[in-house]
């Protein structure tokens, strides 16, 4: 999964993925100097573990659960940015899965998460133990982390703002129009899923859309599905509309789709790239 953030005149972008113990990362929003500088990050801080419990769990979507936790006493302090994610865990395990916040920094009570139902790994614990589980199931959540998406300053220059997410990509992308940060921009929001059946908070477009945000549902696979919107790949169907010159882009989503999103940007040189990702 890559979360990025790309500005004109720098692209600042954070890659999730690789061992889900390096969790130390770093979002610039610095111009860079050299075409592309990638920076590998060491070990972060450690997970300072809490004991908590699921508060509810619904479908949200085909392969994908709504989640709430309420977090700790204190904990919701450090989480002020949009971008920034969790360590999850049954109490006492070894491995944990990480996970964005879909919830706005703004809105106080439970931790929102939208959490896709994958089996586990050899790097991963997978999720099928919190997916699977009702109201009221024991775990673990570290403490806050990461510095999520960096936009203050990165944004001066541009007018437009273009909003990329795939999947369970979505949750830190909502949680980037929720806490109203883009309000002064011109935000498009091109969200990608294979079927509309696997496309979470359906219900919350209407909401999105009184934000200023124009919303623009892609699906991949429509065939015998009935659906009426557009098709093929977010990349695609941005480059078609057209890429506002001055604009920046915030992406989550699989490797695929952000390569694709920055081959656009380098189309119309929306910028630089400096990219921080997990060793």
């Amino acid at each position: 999964v890559t979360l990025a953030l790309l500005g004109l005149g720098s692209v600042a972008a954070l890659q999730l993925g690789g061992s889900a113990r390096s969790h130390a990362v770093q979002l610039s929003g610095a111009r860079a100097q050299s075409r592309t500088s990638r920076v590998i990050c060491g070990w972060g801080p450690d997970p300072v573990w809490s004991a908590l419990e699921v508060g509810s769990i619904k479908d949200a979507a085909e392969g994908l659960k709504a989640i709430t936790i309420k977090p700790a006493d204190g904990a919701a302090d450090a989480f002020t940015v949009a971008g920034q994610y969790v360590q999850i865990r049954e109490p006492g395990a070894e491995k944990a899965g990480i996970f964005a916040i879909a919830s706005s920094p703004t809105k106080a009570g439970d931790f929102e998460f939208l959490i896709k139902e994958q089996p586990a790994s050899e790097w991963s614990p997978g999720t099928g133990w919190l997916t699977d589980a009702k109201a009221g199931l024991a775990l673990e959540m570290s403490q806050v982390m990461g510095p999520g998406f960096k936009i203050d300053g990165v944004l001066d220059d541009v007018d437009s703002v273009l909003l990329f997410a795939v999947g369970s990509g979505i949750s830190p992308i909502r949680s980037v129009m929720e806490s109203k940060v883009l309000k002064d921009k011109k935000v498009t929001l091109y969200y990608g899923s294979q079927t509309p059946d696997k496309m979470a908070y359906k219900e919350r477009i209407e909401e999105w859309k009184g934000l200023g945000v124009e919303v623009v549902c892609v699906v991949s696979q429509p065939d015998g599905t009935g659906w009426k919107g557009a098709t093929g790949y977010v990349q695609d169907v941005a480059k078609e509309a057209g890429v506002p010159k001055k604009s920046a882009m915030l992406i989550c989503g699989m490797k695929g789709m952000a390569e694709g999103v920055k081959e656009r940007s380098e189309e119309r040189r929306v910028g630089k790239e400096c990219r921080s990702r997990w060793s």
